[in-house]
């Protein structure tokens, strides 16, 4: 699994994310998108899948 990058991911924003949050599960799990969520235009969350988060946490044990 390669590293993720900022530019991979996706800006939204809070109030947004929290509208269509089941299609952002969609986009994570099944089309594998990353997404940095904003609150007032700073980045407080990063959402991807749960497959792609244990490649992180899998990488960070080596």
């Amino acid at each position: 699994m390669a590293k993720i990058k900022i530019k991979d991911l996706e800006p939204i924003a809070a109030t947004r994310a929290k509208v269509i949050f089941g299609e952002i599960l969609h986009q994570t799990s099944v089309e594998g998108k990353k997404f940095v969520v904003d609150r007032h235009g700073k980045p407080v969350s990063v959402i991807l899948s749960y497959r792609e988060y244990l490649g992180l946490i899998d990488r960070q044990g080596k």
